[in-house]
């Protein structure tokens, strides 16, 4: 089993990427990989709502980082969304990215039911903000959200303030880390044995008439 990463901040060893790699010893005592895609470090153009995903395998016009996450993810038995806060709300590129992958792949349809978690880090604000927008993509896209003891939270403007300074926030990703694989074990050992629901194609309904 392995777990997908995406990191979207803009610094590729920070505080997000500590955060994770704390998810990730967790998830190595139990045999489960972990995987760390750093999505932040690069410009990403955002959604141009050209709907050619929609006729073209659920890929996307912008060949980039988009195209290959869409491509990897059948290889994943979960996902965490991980990054810094920037002015109270998740970095831009990290957003459009996001934006883009849950667009073309239709919530990522056919991908779930898996578990997924968002972690933010902040120096000092804004965290519960940007994990709201992280949540709203897991809300929308058919996935388990793992939860921990308390937010998802991290706080440190360097690795070193996080790792030795938020004792509680360290505590948090590894109890986060912990409940992530016990549900994958949980997952993997009903394999056969309980299936997985049937689902049919996504009705919407607009609020404008």
């Amino acid at each position: 089993m392995k777990v997908l990463a995406l990191n979207g901040s803009q610094n590729p060893k920070g505080v997000t990427y500590h955060a994770i790699q704390l998810v990730a010893e967790e998830l190595a005592k139990e045999n489960i990989g972990l995987d760390i895609v750093h999505v932040g470090v690069k410009a990403v153009a955002g959604c141009i709502d050209c709907r050619k995903c929609r006729t073209n395998g659920h890929h996307c016009i912008h060949d980039d980082i988009v195209n290959k996450l869409i491509d990897m993810l059948p290889e994943y038995d979960g996902l965490i969304l991980g990054c810094p806060v920037h002015y109270m709300g998740i970095p831009g590129p990290f957003k459009a990215a996001l934006d883009r992958l849950l667009y073309a792949t239709e919530h990522l349809e056919g991908w779930g039911p898996k578990p997924a978690a968002a972690i933010t880090v902040c120096r000092r604000a804004g965290a519960i903000d940007a994990s709201h927008q992280l949540q709203n993509y897991l809300n929308c896209a058919n996935l388990l959200t793992v939860n921990s003891q308390y937010w998802n939270v991290c706080f440190g403007w360097k690795p070193n303030e996080f790792l030795e300074q938020d004792a509680e926030g360290v505590q948090t990703m590894q109890v986060l880390g912990k409940n992530m694989a016990w549900i994958l074990k949980v997952l993997e050992a009903s394999k056969g044995k309980i299936p997985v629901p049937a689902y049919e194609k996504r009705v919407r309904a607009n609020f404008c008439r």
